[in-house]
């Protein structure tokens, strides 16, 4: 018998947008959006004959005195300090502790003192070596992976994952990305030049997934659109195979590029698969932001148009936004205030920018003596920068972030967006099967938000309206619902809600 092995997904440092923890903190089940690919991809890579379980830490107790001999930790910034912490903890047990993932990957120096093993970059043509030298007691210090053919990339272990208590699955079509974003620091850890996965590779991960009980799947990809050919000829194969599912369709959700809008066959294509939400980094409407950041496939186009488009062809858009670039004054935030409201987006997802370790943009601010000394930590927080401000003080982008998050999460502006959404959003072919416009959670989640004021109980009426109207929108207007109780509770948790107000009197 192998070595025994315990992998572990720590928790984040603070609540995200996707994280959900207002499920768990208003008097629900704990639960997450997404379940852990990265722990699951790992384990699948093991020897079989090792013994083997998965903490996913946002959803379950670490069990520190787990019979394994060996732990493996992985991680995202935003998960830097607890990995850390567990870390020291597992080596204090006497645990051999290997570090792995996208922050290791990407700024192994700050990781390397805390490992007895640390593993850089992917892992596809480096895990049989990995785990021998662990086998035979003789590990390096140190692996590097490469960039593999993703035809290596065996099926997720999902059968060790604690699914019950994620509302979605994650299957990767392909790793990397053509575009050069200053700001993005993937191309940095899987490069420039895409690699994917075959569709019959995709189908048997979508096949697992779907006979564990999920029916919506993340498709995990960096851009899932860019490469036109390859996305057409897997979207005809997941069209196929979602049409002929026993127990009902799958919905899909990936990240795209505002491009996508410029291609009504291939948002066609998207929709007939089941593809019907798209997350877009749309950043900022000012485009001398755009272009300072390389941001290119975003200038030269209306925004908001393309935004619509999308929806218009029945895809529900999410959106990324960045305040703090270099061209960006005091008068960016009612920009993006005016900008925002002309989006049939109810779901926004803010940060401030920071310059993430191996990007462009670090490289540039560190030789301009523009990064603060919080360069490690925190960055996973989305209000949190590294980065000096050009053209305002580092107290006025957080301040205007703060009120151009509470102007856009104000409940009649959330409400006007789910509004535009419907209105815009095509009519699905039913019949629908008769159903209360709420189910168990949304009321219980209603119920709590509701004792918060009066525009609050107004749209949560709008939403039930709209769901009996659209029955074919319930699973949008479910998740609108839920997204913006988790912002809520975000906004409240850092202690930032307060009534919107005329950013110039903020000031």
């Amino acid at each position: 018998m192998g070595r025994s092995l315990l992998l572990v997904n720590p928790r984040e440092h603070s609540p995200g947008y996707y994280s959900m923890e207002v499920l768990e903190a208003w008097g629900l089940a704990r639960a997450v959006s997404l379940a852990d690919l990265s722990t699951t991809t790992v384990a699948a890579m093991v020897p079989r004959d090792w013994p083997i379980s998965i903490c996913d830490e946002r959803i379950q107790p670490i069990d520190f005195a787990y019979p394994a001999e060996i732990v493996g930790i992985t991680g995202k910034v935003s998960q830097r300090d607890r990995m850390i912490e567990l870390a020291a903890e597992f080596r204090r047990r006497g645990k051999l502790v290997m570090i792995g993932g996208p922050y290791a990957s990407l700024n192994p120096d700050d990781m390397r003192a805390h490992a007895d093993v640390l593993v850089r970059g992917e892992m596809e043509e480096i895990a049989g070596r990995v785990f021998a030298d662990l086998a035979a007691g003789r590990p390096e210090k140190e692996y590097v992976g490469t960039r593999p053919d993703l035809a290596l990339s065996p099926v997720p272990r999902w059968d060790l994952y604690p699914r019950r208590i994620a509302l979605a699955g994650q299957v990767q079509t392909s790793r990397g990305c053509p575009f050069e974003c200053e700001f993005c620091d993937v191309i940095q850890y899987l490069g420039r030049q895409q690699r994917w996965k075959e569709p019959d590779q995709v189908v048997r991960e979508l096949d697992k997934l779907y006979w564990l009980g999920f029916r919506d799947i993340l498709f995990a990809d960096d851009n899932f659109t860019v490469v036109r050919r390859r996305v057409h000829a897997l979207l005809e194969r997941v069209a196929a195979w979602n049409a002929e599912r026993p127990l009902g369709r799958v919905r899909f959700s990936t990240q795209a590029s505002i491009d996508l809008a410029r291609d009504p066959e291939l948002m066609q294509a998207c929709v007939e698969a089941g593809v019907n939400t798209v997350f877009v980094g749309i950043e900022t409407p000012n485009t001398e932001s755009l272009a300072e950041t390389h941001k290119r496939q975003n200038l030269r186009v209306d925004l908001a148009a393309e935004v619509r488009k999308l929806t218009a062809a029945g895809i529900l858009v999410s959106c990324g936004i960045i305040t703090g670039f270099d061209s960006d004054g005091p008068d960016i935030f009612e920009r993006q205030a005016a900008f925002i409201e002309t989006l049939p987006v109810p779901m926004i997802m803010f940060n401030v920018l920071k310059a993430a370790i191996t990007t462009p943009l670090h490289a540039r601010l560190a030789k301009e003596g523009r990064l603060r000394a919080e360069d490690l930590v925190g960055l996973g927080s989305f209000l949190a920068t590294n980065i000096v401000p050009k053209r305002m003080t580092l107290e006025a982008l957080r301040e205007g972030t703060v009120w151009l998050l509470n102007r856009v999460y104000a409940p009649d502006a959330y409400a006007g967006r789910v509004r535009m959404l419907v209105d815009l959003m095509p009519a699905a072919g039913g019949p629908f099967p008769a159903a209360p416009p709420f189910g168990p959670i949304e009321i219980a989640l209603a119920r709590r938000l509701a004792q918060w004021g009066a525009a609050e109980r107004q749209l949560i009426a709008l939403i039930g309206e709209l769901k009996t109207k659209r029955p074919d929108l319930r699973g949008h207007l479910t998740y609108a619902l839920l997204f913006y109780c988790q912002v809520r509770f975000m906004l409240d948790h850092f202690g930032i809600w307060n009534p919107p107000r005329e950013w110039r009197a903020a000031v």
